[in-house]
């Protein structure tokens, strides 16, 4: 039974993903310009408007505290996954998710994007509330469906079905 215990342990491993607080700032900014374009088409424009829209260094206090509750919130969310060998810092946001040590090739690239995205689509949720409610409600929208697509990796890569209803009648 000890051996049997030691083997499972051995085709587990701890993948880290770390995101630099600069490397989401970039996304975040990016993001939020793509916005500021499709407003622009749109509605009558006032002076300074870029600014109220674009994620910029002056927002940085406000964006650290949005990306905390994300790690946080997310940390929360993936809990089931993740490995306590690592924690994130001030300047990094850390992932460590228990995966097998085989498993798809690509696997590991499509968790750490989707991660990233979860990350960029809280904050900017946060971020548009009082700027632009629509473009929040689908901002959160998309951090869901993005930590869905997060548990939906994993589950497969275990060797875990998705479970579906059934209809028995």
């Amino acid at each position: 039974m000890k051996e049997m215990n030691e083997e499972k342990r051995k085709m587990w491993e701890a993948v880290v993903f770390s995101f630099s607080e600069d490397e989401i700032l970039r996304e975040l900014t990016a993001e939020s310009s793509y916005v500021a374009k499709s407003v622009a088409s749109t509605t009558e424009l006032q002076p300074g408007w870029s600014r109220s829209i674009i994620v910029t260094e002056d927002d940085r206090p406000f964006l650290d505290r949005w990306l905390s509750d994300a790690r946080d919130e997310m940390t929360r969310v993936l809990s089931a996954y993740l490995s306590d060998e690592i924690a994130s810092t001030d300047s990094r946001v850390v992932f460590a998710v228990v995966l097998p040590e085989h498993r798809a090739q690509g696997l590991d690239e499509s968790i750490c994007h989707q991660l990233e995205r979860a990350i960029v689509h809280y904050v900017l949720a946060q971020w548009f509330v009082t700027k632009l409610p629509d473009e929040s409600a689908r901002r959160q929208l998309q951090y869901q469906g993005a930590l869905e697509a997060v548990k939906s990796d994993i589950r497969l890569a275990r060797n875990r079905r998705p479970h579906r209803p059934t209809n028995y009648f």
